[in-house]
């Protein structure tokens, strides 16, 4: 029944209205309607009659596959989808819903190859992402002993969901357990009665106790729920379909959205109903969760201008009046569902979430409070809470030991049932390495075989071999760099790289290795920040023919890897480059070898340095003696290093800009302007165009301290405004 909470239902009763008797066009047509009223339990009815008339195509199959999907019978779901996949016109997004499917059913290999599949037809050319479900699903299942979970004793063959504290030995929950009261009503999203609000006493041992409905004006002839109460329990914030005044809310379309309102506690009944600030009958507002200082509020809404479904939004508190509410932001949500928001008594953000890395359906998420309203990276709390199928609506108490969540996994009483739990060891995020290694002959996986992990100055970190789907695994840390290593004979030793400076953003990282054969000469290296740790991806590797002038090119991916091919007794320059850094050439000779690997970045540093566009670098070994203008031998060597950089990167501009210091008085321009013109007449005669260089003296103009004329200074404070520089003006096209 989630899944009529996740997503922003309408409510509409019962009918006993029948199909019209016809082709399955009419039955069609019918179910389009209540498809398009959310009433998917009644869609399904009109869609399995047309595919009895033979109406299986396309339209038909995948909204029945939706309707499923939505009603959380992801087992149904597959089914249709398996038929939506094979029609030709097929579109990325039924790879997706597919894909889901089968994760939701635990058929994680499947659900890895078709969300692939997606992925290669989203993404543009290059290296193709990986979606990794198999990784996730053994990450999230590696830690069984954190939790013991067991079903409280109140649950029913009806939905029980979204236990909340009222209190410390109470809790609130929603219910569509009243089947019978009055005139029986139905929701036509899934033919279940309507929810509503229930009590129970919550044991020392987590068990619920003592049902009975919450007393008062909340409980209304429509859904309620789920809740959150402030810390008191005396003020509650409950989820409601729009329903104010004994008035019915609705959109311009007819669809009755989710609302949130305000109940004070009036001697242990409910009453003095209040609307939220910002609720609109045309976007739902619900799953209210108040911060434990009670300043803030978290809730759910399909609003515009978020990332797509349903996003977590925040208000504070503004003397009594809430604030704009603010979007948690990309680290919290999705292009998929985020909802059932709770906030835990340290402030961590606990909420569920069909979008990111988890075991199927909605799994459990938490994210740490990092002050100043700013969550981290959301951590997947893994098996047993979470499962294959809807796990959502996670609390927890002030001593972070004791809770309950929801779930409509297999086991439980019907429906969704609540749980408790005790959690026996904190949470803590955990990071991999995985992929491949492959054939390079012939593109199969190759088995049993043994990886290394090494540490960035070569040491062992760790070893394992590969599975029957070639594929490894290696736990890692993270703001480290690695390097993977696989040897097998025949085969030039396999290497990738791979940093883990911002592995929060993926949790699993992806570096498959190739195996190519020991025969010819194999030209490899790795591209690297020289401002920061980590590997350099986009970094285009070009290798020229210096006979033929024949050129090939590839591009490193994320490790900064590059292999490539090479011919025997030939000569290649080999030309890195990224936009926005400065290029690297190195010149290759393969003169006299048959066969053999050659590591560029053993023979020439391949960290690449960022282009700073007016930022002023040294040139350190330009020196002249007093009043002389003419360049020694040092100075020489260091112009023509430079020279040689600026016609690899052909495109620059830049200024020679000497200085002086404040001894040599006011009219030192004069002799750092000829300085500066004798550097740039020197890197003339290197090859470098004039009309790139721009000669600058600046004598005593720009001290880079407190040493002006008349100020009694040290020779080192003297020799730091005595210097030479130069500055990229421009990158010109």
């Amino acid at each position: 029944m989630v899944r009529r909470i996740l997503f922003l239902f309408a409510v509409l009763l019962m009918c006993l209205g029948t199909f019209a008797q016809g082709n399955a066009d009419a039955y069609i047509n019918e179910a389009d309607r209540h498809f398009q009223q959310m009433a998917y339990a009644r869609a399904i009815e009109g869609y399995t009659t047309a595919t009895e008339l033979g109406a299986v195509n396309e339209h038909v199959t995948k909204r029945l596959a939706e309707c499923y999907m939505r009603l959380g019978r992801s087992d149904e779901a597959e089914k249709w989808y398996a038929m939506v996949v094979k029609f030709l016109n097929r579109e990325p997004k039924d790879l997706f819903n597919y894909a889901e499917a089968l994760k939701s059913n635990g058929k994680y290999a499947e659900a890895e190859e078709w969300m692939d599949r997606y992925l290669a037809s989203s993404s543009e050319a290059g290296e193709k992402p990986r979606s990794n479900i198999s990784g996730f699903a053994r990450k999230f299942t590696a830690d069984m002993d954190r939790f013991t979970v067991r079903s409280v004793g109140i649950n029913t063959p009806y939905s029980d969901f979204g236990a909340t504290w009222l209190g410390t030995d109470r809790v609130v929950f929603s219910s569509s357990r009243n089947a019978t009261v009055g005139v029986e009503r139905r929701a036509a999203w899934n033919d279940q009665p309507f929810l509503d609000m229930f009590v129970a006493s919550a044991s020392p041992a987590g068990d619920l106790t003592n049902v009975r409905p919450l007393d008062g004006q909340v409980n209304s002839k429509l859904h309620e729920g789920p809740a959150s109460a402030s810390a008191d329990g005396s003020v509650m914030w409950f989820t409601r379909n729009g329903y104010f005044n004994g008035r019915t809310q609705k959109s311009t379309t007819g669809i009755n959205r989710l609302a949130i309102y305000k109940a004070y506690d009036r001697g242990g009944s409910w009453g003095g109903v209040e609307q939220f600030l910002y609720n609109n009958s045309e976007i739902s507002v619900g799953h209210p969760a108040l911060s434990p200082d009670g300043k803030r509020i978290f809730f759910v809404s399909d609003m515009p201008g978020g990332y797509g479904g349903t996003d977590i939004y925040m208000c504070l508190d503004q003397g009594g009046q809430w604030g704009e509410p603010v979007n948690l932001g990309s680290a919290i949500n999705t292009v998929q569902n985020e909802v059932f928001p709770f906030v835990g008594a340290d402030n961590t953000l606990y909420f569920s979430s069909n979008g990111h890395p988890g075991l199927g359906g909605l799994d459990i998420h938490a994210a740490k409070y990092l002050g100043l309203d700013e969550f981290g990276p959301p951590m997947n709390v893994g098996a047993p809470v979470n499962g294959t199928l809807d796990d959502f609506a996670f609390i927890i108490d002030k001593a972070g030991k004791r809770g309950y969540f929801s779930s409509n996994r297999p086991g439980g009483v019907g429906d969704d049932d609540i749980y408790t739990f005790e959690m026996l060891s904190p949470l803590e995020q955990r990071f991999l390495v995985t992929g491949l290694v492959i054939d390079d002959d012939n593109g199969s996986p190759l088995i049993d075989l043994e990886v290394r992990l090494l540490n960035k100055d070569g040491s062992l970190v760790g070893t394992t071999t590969t599975d029957a789907r070639g594929e490894y695994s290696f736990p890692v840390e993270k703001n480290k760099e690695y390097e993977l290593k696989v040897e097998m004979r025949g085969r030039y030793p396999g290497i990738q790289h791979l940093s883990t400076e911002r592995i929060e953003e993926q949790q699993i990282v992806t570096r498959d290795i190739h195996m190519v054969p020991d025969a010819g000469i194999w030209l490899r290296g790795t591209a690297r920040y020289k401002d920061r740790p980590g590997f350099l991806p986009g970094v285009r590797v070009t290798v020229v023919n210096m006979s033929s002038f024949f050129s090939e090119s590839m591009t490193t991916g994320e490790s900064g890897d590059f292999s490539m091919r090479l011919q025997s007794n030939e000569e290649f320059e080999v030309l890195l480059e990224k936009d926005g850094y400065y290029s690297i050439s190195v010149p290759v000779s393969t003169i006299g070898m048959k066969e053999g690997l050659m590591d560029l970045s053993e023979a020439r540093d391949l960290s690449f340095e960022p282009i700073d566009i007016g930022a002023p670098l040294p040139l350190k070994y330009v020196r002249w003696a007093q009043g002389e203008v003419k360049l020694d031998p040092i100075a020489r060597t260091e112009l023509d290093a430079f020279a040689e950089r600026l016609n690899v990167n052909s495109a620059l501009k830049v200024e020679i800009g000497v200085h002086s210091d404040a001894r040599d008085g006011t009219d030192a321009s004069r002799l750092d302007q000829r300085r500066a013109e004798a550097i740039v007449d020197y890197l003339v005669s290197r090859a470098v165009k004039r009309d790139r260089l721009v000669a600058k003296g600046y004598g005593i103009s720009r001290l880079k301290n407190h040493c002006a004329p008349g100020v009694t200074c040290s020779e080192a404070e003297h020799a730091q405004n005595r210097r030479v520089e130069f500055a990229v003006l421009e990158v010109m096209q």
